[in-house]
């Protein structure tokens, strides 16, 4: 080995791992290392190879341990983790209105930053590096960005916007109702906060549902957009209420009114996307527009992400597609490796079709397909020299991944692995999990804080449903004919 003064200095030298990279289904390094300096990726390569090129200041032995990017959970909400558990068996409109009541009424600053803490600590405990959040509460924006800098996160914070006073929108007590002012405000906080965290945060618009933005909130958000070199996000397509609602709003499907707008392009993110024609298919494919699938939520809500999605087809002609949890108040958790393994097998299962959705494609989906979702995938979602350094280090001698070896450890990481196997997190090369331990919070009083405060929600949910509970609830709900924009 060369002496240490013939050889680069580097922070960080993580060693004797499998390295998966995600640069493509045949790279996997079976003894090797990855050198982090300056919160960048130095290199990436053999063990013995990066040994004798780098005298790092800290060494992390990864025997027996996966390296890989950290997950990037493209659709969450901050806003819903106190409403975990409260808001269930409603179809979407419901749903999405007690969601609403309940969140912002009951969150202020302080629980926001709480909040923002708490949902910080389950992804990075359960592997994820970077997150965007679909609808950050106007006047809560400072806290929130607060939370994710002191987490050690990496976040792209999009602005909740909404115009129109629908269904959907009707307890959505946090928005301006005027669509100058959304503008006004949502530039005020681009400009403000993009690129605030030391530049882990960027700062988006998100009109937060195609059927309360109007096409000027829309076509405002998108040149918003454009300005700061950003992207805008919204819930789009994401159940038949969704489309049925739109429909009588807008005359037309959701996809095909962004496309006639001049908007559907490569900053565009619709999240959800369960419900989508032929015709909408093409279109994001033809605009490189960005699809997000959220399996669980789907799942638990009967949105049709399988029995009507067309992922599969997304997915296989190279469209840009990402993944999320969604929020705690729908999928009820954040663990990224759980909505990776139902992307991996809730198509195959809808289709009788076992060919759909490979396991790397799955990992694809949570990895460099989410960063293109986020326009970050020069900067994150594989392991490359010169990328940031957002990674995880996975304990492979846990029950669920033995026996391992080069033939099924792609295999057994999706189709039996969880965020359970999570042992170190690195985000932009410091170290913010060691051990399952999160060194950046306080865990256990953050815990106990969010028990002190959930009985200001559970009052507001017993509230809505005394109030406002559907008369039947095992029916969708009905809009009113003749609604125009």
């Amino acid at each position: 080995m060369a002496d240490t003064a013939e050889r680069t200095a580097v922070e960080l030298l993580v060693e004797n791992a499998v390295v998966l990279p995600m640069t493509g289904p045949d790279d996997l390094l079976m003894d090797g290392a990855v050198a982090i300096d300056g919160g960048r990726i130095a290199a990436v390569g053999p063990t013995a190879e990066l040994r004798a090129r780098f005298a790092p200041r800290e060494t992390i032995d990864a025997r027996e341990q996966l390296v890989m990017p950290g997950l990037v959970n493209t659709h969450m909400h901050l806003f819903g983790a106190f409403a975990r558990g409260l808001v269930n068996d409603l179809s979407f409109t419901p749903w999405i209105q007690k969601k609403f009541y309940v969140t912002s009424r009951g969150l202020n600053p302080d629980n926001y930053y709480l909040g923002t803490q708490f949902t910080s600590i389950e992804m990075l405990k359960t592997g994820t590096t970077a997150f965007l959040d679909c609808g950050t509460y106007q006047e809560l924006e400072e806290a929130a960005v607060a939370g994710v800098e002191a987490s050690g996160m990496r976040a792209v914070l999009a602005r909740a916007m909404a115009d129109v006073q629908d269904d959907l929108a009707e307890f959505l007590s946090r928005s301006d109702r005027v669509t100058r002012e959304n503008l006004e405000h949502a530039e005020a906080f681009m400009a403000r906060f993009d690129g605030a965290a030391g530049g882990r945060v960027r700062a988006w618009p998100c009109p937060i549902q195609v059927t309360s933005s109007s096409d000027e909130l829309c076509v405002g958000a998108m040149e918003l957009a454009e300005r700061f070199g950003v992207g805008i996000v919204t819930h789009s397509n994401v159940d038949r209420e969704d489309i049925e609602a739109h429909g009588l709003r807008f005359g037309s499907r959701p996809i095909e009114r962004f496309a006639s707008l001049g908007i559907l392009g490569r900053r565009f993110v619709g999240t959800h996307m369960a419900w989508l024609s032929d015709d909408e298919v093409q279109l994001l494919m033809d605009t490189g527009a960005a699809a997000i699938h959220c399996p669980s939520a789907s799942m638990k809500g009967a949105y049709g992400a399988f029995s009507k999605g067309r992922f599969p087809e997304l997915i296989g002609a190279g469209a840009t597609v990402g993944l999320g949890t969604d929020g705690p108040a729908a999928a009820c958790f954040l663990d990224m490796f759980r909505e990776v393994h139902l992307a991996a097998t809730g198509h195959k299962e809808a289709r009788l079709d076992w060919t759909l959705v490979s396991p790397y494609q799955a990992l694809e989906l949570a990895t460099i397909g989410s960063a293109r979702a986020m326009l970050l995938e020069d900067e994150i979602g594989s392991l490359e020299e010169g990328k940031r350094a957002d990674l995880i280090v996975l304990d492979l001698m846990r029950p669920e991944m033995i026996p391992w070896h080069e033939d099924n450890i792609v295999a057994n990481l999706v189709y039996s692995g969880t965020g359970n196997l999570v042992h170190t997190v690195v985000v932009d090369g410091r170290v913010v999990v060691r051990g399952g331990e999160v060194l950046t919070l306080d865990e256990a009083e953050v815990l106990r804080a969010m028990q002190r405060e959930a009985p200001r929600f559970v009052e507001l949910s017993r509230e809505w449903d005394a109030r406002f509970w559907p008369d039947d609830h095992t029916r969708p709900h009905v809009f009113e004919r003749g609604a125009t924009a």
